[in-house]
């Protein structure tokens, strides 16, 4: 796949992404763009947080837009382009437009729209071959459900009497290839204005079905036809068409006059709607007898079709992934998309890929000190309010620096930052601790899920979220509820256990509770509190500090 055919590049931080993580995605998105890569769209998997908000309104810069999952979705393969026919189109019209199209099946759909049903020659056959009597839709019945119009419209006639020309409704055809009294008594009585009558150039068949009081008279060949008969038929109320075609030719075309949706049309086993995940539909769409699968939304609207060629195409999207490279901290859906480069300062945790990918990393206490050095080392020049955004991230992830994990390196483009931008790191920082923290203004479910992370080792899954707060006593005052919340997570996901870290950077302190198997908690090396808490002194980094000691915890024998 070329880079023509891609339609978007998503760049995504982590779930519930701190702000290194929406600051450095909508960096690199930028950056990608004026590398000249199409459609780079930075995405925020998750709420965005108030300091996040904050930080993108006060440089005036457009924050990730958020995003819940990644997945190829039906409408990702969706043709939109396809022929339909709609209502009202006679059968021989259906026919010639379904062979001029080079489809095998089409979709028929009323005048708003709505999807009815596909047309194929199968399902044509199906109808028209109807081996039986002589009655019903089969080429050998007498049956016609058509207008007069209709009628007209496939033999070429020139209608030359008659009234309700438009109105659909049951006939019965016959032809007249008997003599007068002969055929008289072969017309069934008490039907008359069901009946179509066909007849060559003889004016006493035509007199004599016109003063039974025939719906329809059908003349064939070119000659003229008699003032009296078209008097009489007016009179009586009597359809008259004229064709140039013979009896034979119109008995053959009369069965497709019928309106296409009138047919018998037949719902096909599979319909897609447009959200439906390809991954959840692959085996049912191949597994269908149909090539041509319709697509409709929720108001039975027909939007497209799919073709099964189309189920294995690889995805016409791209990821790339920032501030962190493990897929259960990703997007949802991430493992459906191919991955084309990390940008990211945690653990390598990432999974093989099919392709080589570019892979930027290093040892340092922000993503967005990689992603400002990739700027300058691109001789890319950086607009102040993204400067300011980039410096945001680095002081969050760093506390200012107050974090083990900052570098020399994060303080140098944290000094240049400052230039560019116009505000110092310390200044910044102040105006983000006053936002109040999740603990203040979020639920304990919001709180947990506010920065949480998982993990994966071994056999052992767990997750650690992480807040900072300046006032820990509010922290104890809602311990209660947010265990009994972490307690619910640790069910519905599944887990050996959860961690809540709550951080206070003014003292450089940390608490840090737990909720899972007690065997488990036994080994976390900290001084423990009642009821899970755990006392964690110059404990400022989850990444560097709090993540290897969580990594020693073994599952009991």
């Amino acid at each position: 796949m070329t880079e023509e055919t891609i339609k978007s590049i998503y760049v995504s931080g982590h779930r519930n992404p701190d702000i290194d993580s929406l600051a450095s995605a909508a960096a690199l998105a930028e950056l990608k763009r004026r590398q000249g890569y199409a459609n780079v769209k930075a995405i925020c998997p998750g709420r965005l947080s108030e300091k996040g908000l904050f930080l993108f309104g006060k440089f005036g810069v457009t924050p990730p837009e958020p995003r819940s999952d990644v997945y190829f979705r039906i409408h990702d393969i969706m043709e939109t382009d396809i022929p339909v026919i709609t209502e009202g189109t006679t059968l021989f019209q259906a026919v010639d437009f379904l062979n001029k199209s080079g489809y095998v099946r089409l979709p028929v759909v009323d005048k708003n729209g709505k999807f009815l049903g596909m047309l194929s020659p199968i399902n044509l056959l199906s109808n028209l071959l109807g081996i039986g009597a002589d009655y019903g839709n089969s080429l050998t019945g007498r049956k016609i459900h058509s207008s007069i119009k209709l009628i007209a419209d496939v033999i070429q006639a020139e209608i030359l009497t008659g009234s309700d020309l438009e109105v659909i409704e049951d006939l019965k055809a016959y032809v007249a290839a008997m003599n007068v009294e002969s055929f008289d008594s072969h017309l069934p009585q008490g039907e008359e204005r069901r009946l179509i009558v066909i007849s060559g150039d003889r004016s006493e068949i035509h007199l004599r079905a016109i003063q039974r009081k025939i719906r329809l008279m059908i003349i064939t060949g070119e000659k003229a036809i008699e003032p009296l008969i078209l008097q009489v038929a007016h009179e009586q109320n009597v359809a008259i068409l004229k064709t140039q075609l013979d009896s034979a030719a119109v008995i053959r075309r009369l069965k497709f006059t019928v309106p296409v949706e009138s047919y018998g049309l037949s719902l096909p086993p599979t319909i897609l709607h447009p959200e439906d995940r390809v991954s959840k539909m692959s085996s049912r769409i191949l597994g269908t007898l149909e090539d041509v699968i319709p697509v409709v939304d929720s108001e039975q609207t027909f939007l497209g079709a799919v073709f099964k060629k189309s189920v294995n195409a690889t995805p016409p999207y791209r990821m790339i992934l920032v501030d962190h490279n493990e897929p259960e901290q990703s997007v949802l859906g991430v493992e459906e998309i191919p991955l084309m480069e990390v940008v990211d300062h945690h653990r390598i945790g990432i999974r093989p890929t099919n392709l080589p990918i570019k892979f930027t990393g290093d040892i340092v206490g922000s993503t967005c000190t990689l992603v400002t050095g990739m700027y300058f080392a691109a001789g890319e020049s950086i607009s102040k309010g993204m400067a300011g955004i980039l410096l945001g991230g680095i002081i969050s992830d760093t506390l200012n620096c107050k974090s083990p994990t900052t570098t020399d390196l994060d303080r140098r483009m944290i000094a240049k930052l400052e230039q560019i931008s116009g505000i110092s790191a310390n200044e910044l920082m102040g105006e983000l601790s006053h936002i109040d923290s999740p603990l203040v203004s979020q639920s304990p479910d919001e709180v947990i899920k506010s920065d949480r992370k998982f993990y994966e080792n071994g056999p052992l899954r767990f997750t650690l979220s992480q807040v900072e707060e300046t006032n820990l006593e509010l922290f104890h005052q809602r311990q209660p509820e947010l265990t009994e919340a972490m307690q619910k997570l640790l069910v519905e996901d599944k887990l050996d256990f959860i961690g809540l870290m709550v951080t206070d950077a003014v003292r450089e302190i940390s608490e840090l509770l737990v909720v899972g198997n007690k065997e488990l908690l036994r080994q976390i090396p900290y001084e423990r509190h009642e009821n899970g808490l755990f006392y964690l002194p110059g404990v400022l980094s989850r990444k560097k500090q709090l993540l290897p000691q969580m990594l020693t915890i073994t599952l009991p024998n």
